[in-house]
Order: structure tokens, then sequence, then C-alpha cells
């Protein structure tokens, strides 16, 4: 059995190969990586992502970010990645649970993607106030501008589908 050490740096390789949209590859170098090393997390939450955003296998892109996250319980990624799945599959109520424990657990919580989530729900729900209130939240502590840009132009979309009583009640609320 080669040192983990090799697997750290063949899963270097992987990712590479990943961005540069070399996905194939970049799948059999995981699941080489995970013969050798099955608690490798960062490979099981690369193979989820591949499994759920390339090949539509949501069970098997479940499986890997749960393998994940138990594996490398420090890692961010695997956590948002989770929590897209589950909004992108209407599991709303699993993935706010999700959004909770993550908030309680994970060391280096971003509160403005998974505020941006939130929100995301909240209009999927057509709770637009509610929406536009994590919309805002999300802004707040960014630092990305094209994250702050995207959150400008998820508040005004939400404020158009906005009844007049609750644009009312928004300004009323912002004094």
């Amino acid at each position: 059995m080669e040192s983990l050490s090799f697997y750290e740096n063949q899963f270097i390789k992987a990712d590479s190969l990943i961005s540069d949209g070399n996905i194939a590859d970049g799948k059999e170098l995981l699941e080489d990586i995970l013969s050798q090393y099955p608690d490798f997390g960062k490979a099981h939450n690369h193979l989820g992502w591949i499994y759920y955003n390339k090949l539509s296998n949501h069970d098997k892109g479940i499986f890997h970010y749960k393998l994940a996250m138990k594996f490398e319980p420090k890692y961010p990624a695997p956590y948002i990645n989770y929590t897209y799945l589950l909004i992108d599959l209407g599991r709303y109520a699993e993935a706010k649970e999700h959004v909770e424990f993550t908030k309680q657990h994970l060391e280096n919580f971003d509160d403005s993607s998974y505020n941006s989530e939130l929100g995301r729900m909240a209009e999927y729900e057509s709770q637009y106030t509610l929406a536009y209130n994590y919309y805002r939240l999300a802004k707040k502590n960014a630092l990305n501008p094209n994250f702050i840009d995207n959150m400008n132009a998820n508040m005004k979309r939400v404020k158009d589908k906005m009844s007049i009583f609750e644009k009312l009640k928004l300004k009323l609320n912002k004094q």
C-alpha cells in the first residue's frame, strides 16, 4: 500500500483534471484513490459532485457526500454541495435541517453561502419577504463582488414577485 501522501497528490491531479473538464479521467483517478483509501473524504466529495452534477445520479451523489462529511468533518465543500443537492431535489425540510446542523458543527461555516441557499428555498416556497431577508443577510457578510451582485439581483427579482402589501411591509421594516 502506497503512502497517503502519494494519494493526496493523486487527488490534486484528479481535482485539476475535473477543473479542466476531463471528468472521466478525474473520476477514474478518484475511484483509484478510494480503492486504496476508502476513508479519503475529499475524494468522496468530488465523486459526489460528479455523480450529481455530471451523471444525474442523485443517490450516489448523496452517498458520497455523506461519506465525505463523515470522513472529513472539517472540510466545508461536501456540506454546501449536499445543501445544493437537497434544494435542487426539492427536499427543503432536510436541507434546512442540514443547514442548521452545519451551522452548529462546522467551524468555518460560510454564513453568506448558506443564507443565499436559505433564500433560494424561501423563494421556491413563495415566501418572498423571507427570501429577500436571507439574500440581504447573505450580501451583508459577503466579500466577493460577483456574489454581492448576485444577491442584489436575487433581492430585486424577489421584490418584483412580492405583492404590494409585502413590499409595503418590507419598506416599513427598513425604517
